[in-house]
Order: structure tokens, then C-alpha cells, then sequence
């Protein structure tokens, strides 16, 4: 097999899949016992959302906040 064809076979590149937020998060039961907020839903502009903070980065920066709107489920993060 000539050295070229080793090399693309190397450089193949694959789509890998990108996992969803709630995935991440633990689930759907993840959610079960979170706080409400007043914000508004980017996708529906619902005006209320269930929110959780987790520390996702280095203990000096600030928390992360999850939103998952309260009509429509669609999922954000602020910060």
C-alpha cells in the first residue's frame, strides 16, 4: 500500500454527535425538583422558567445558570 493512501486514511475526519444540554445535566429527572424564575423564553417568550445553577468551570468564575422554559421546554444558559 503506497504511503499516501496510509495518510488519508489517517486524516479521515467524523462528525461526532453533539450531546443535548439535558443530557449533561443528569436527564429529565434532573429537573424535577427545581425552582421557578420569572425570564423570558427566548424561543417562545414564555415569561417563566425552571432554572438550576451549577459550578461547571473553575471555582473563581461565576456559576452557570440552565433555563428550560416552562411552556415550550427549550433549553438556554446564561453565564
Amino acid at each position: 500500500m503506497p504511503l499516501h493512501a496510509c495518510l488519508l486514511q489517517l486524516i479521515k475526519r467524523v462528525q461526532l454527535k453533539r450531546k443535548e444540554v439535558d443530557d449533561v445535566l443528569g436527564g429529565e429527572e434532573a429537573w424535577a425538583n427545581v425552582q421557578k424564575t420569572d425570564v423570558t423564553c427566548p424561543k417562545c417568550t414564555y415569561h417563566q422558567a425552571y432554572f438550576m445553577e451549577i459550578q461547571i468551570r473553575s471555582a473563581d468564575e461565576p456559576a452557570t445558570l440552565f433555563f428550560k422554559c416552562v411552556q415550550c421546554a427549550a433549553q438556554w444558559r446564561e453565564g
